[in-house]
């Protein structure tokens, strides 16, 4: 088995690299404790990443729908700034549909996607339903040509200032589940910010819809026709394959899990190097505390963590590129493992710096609770150990239903 990046990906990780040092390795512990991102900041960022090629627009989203390339991008964000990671990958699920949506939503949104200046959010989880996504109570009512939509969104990356949304709803009239593509202009929602204990600087809020007024065009049958007709989604011959073999939603889920999973790879590697540096430089007992055994042990479990998820999460990753049935299983398998393997690595990293490492003026606790929040969004882990186990032992065996 080939386990290596090809000299195309090696190439695009050296260079996606050099420019989150360069961009934002100076900045993100001062900037993060200041906490969410205007807008104005979040539509520098996204012009910042166009010029690695990294980007919503037609042109680049194929960096973000590749799913060794996302994982790559995944991997290296969470080693700088996991912050920054919802703002490419929640906004490339409503970004992939604005080609092929209504003309008064394109003439609005194709501008600021083509510019870097889209934000988006994918608006599912409610109150009442967190990854029950099946008891959903916001509401598509159809009339005419129009759904008028109510109800309640929470914990939604990006809420507070997304340009649009594309939105889970129950269709009032067939009891059907969907998705809906709402532009904000045009069809008005209000948001509430919401804060958490990591991801400082990812906007996060609750979104409130009270009969917004969206053309039935923009829901997600009609525009995955559409974009069948165009040719298809930007994605993977594969990723086409799990789109049209899986229901929609947990096809699109796929990668950013396996997304998750490599984020959180990419916050403990920042942790574990750290502490490589400190175990060399810190002098107790007259020696480097990296010669002490108990260090090493730790350093070692690290290593093997990190490995281990690396491996899984690229894994999955794979499965998405092949359009392989396992891809569900492995990309809820590797969100669960890395994310908790990262909560387990910051935590040595800040067990080898000791008293430093409870300091707010080292890295190391924002590496921990951001680790900490790897382990909920995109389905918590306990759920994710259930599609698992529901995936090896087959239909009939689903624990919530």
């Amino acid at each position: 088995m080939d386990f290596e990046f090809t000299e195309e990906q090696q190439m695009f990780r050296d260079t996606l690299r050099e420019f989150l040092e360069k961009e934002f390795g100076a900045i993100v512990d001062k900037r993060d404790k200041q906490g969410p991102l205007s807008k104005e900041e979040a539509i520098d960022v996204m012009k910042k990443f166009k010029k690695v090629g990294v980007g919503l627009d037609p042109e680049s989203i194929r960096t973000l729908t590749d799913p060794v390339i996302f994982g790559i991008i995944a991997e290296e964000v969470g080693r700088v700034w996991p912050s920054l990671l919802p703002l490419l990958g929640m906004g490339a699920i409503p970004a992939l549909f604005v080609p092929v949506a209504t003309d008064d939503v394109k003439d609005r949104l194709m501008p600021k996607l083509e510019r870097g200046e889209f934000i988006g959010c994918f608006a599912e989880t409610e109150p009442e339903a967190g990854c029950d996504t099946s008891n959903i109570k916001t509401t598509a009512k159809l009339e005419g040509d129009y759904y008028i939509v109510n109800g309640r969104k929470t914990w939604i990356s990006n809420a507070t200032i997304a340009d649009a949304a594309f939105t889970g709803v129950k269709d009032a009239s067939t009891g059907a589940d969907t998705f809906i593509l709402i532009d904000r202009e045009s069809s008005p929602f209000e948001t509430n910010e919401l804060h958490k204990i990591g991801w400082k600087a990812s906007p996060t809020g609750e979104i409130f819809f009270d009969n917004c007024k969206v053309h039935k065009d923009n829901e997600m049958s009609v525009l995955i026709q559409k974009t069948f007709e165009a040719g298809g989604l930007p994605v993977s011959e594969g990723y086409m394959k799990l789109l049209s073999t899986m229901s929609p939603a947990t096809a699109m889920l796929t990668l950013p899990r396996a997304g998750m999973a490599l984020a959180s790879v990419g916050i403990a590697q920042a942790a574990f190097e750290k502490a490589i540096e400190y175990s060399k430089e810190r002098v107790q007992f007259g020696k480097p505390i990296g010669k002490f055994q108990l260090i090493q042990e730790m350093l070692y479990k690290m290593n093997v963590l990190i490995e281990t998820s690396r491996l899984l999460g690229y894994k999955a990753a794979h499965a998405i590129v092949s359009g392989s049935p396992e891809a569900r299983k492995l990309s809820s398998m590797a969100k669960v493992y890395a994310g908790e393997a990262a909560v387990k690595v910051t935590y040595m990293a800040m067990q080898i710096f000791g008293g430093n490492g409870l300091s707010d003026e080292m890295p190391l606790e924002r590496y921990f609770r951001d680790a900490r929040m790897m382990t909920v969004p995109d389905g918590t882990s306990e759920i994710m150990k259930l599609i698992t186990g529901y995936t090896i032992l087959g239909k009939g065996f689903s624990a919530y239903a």
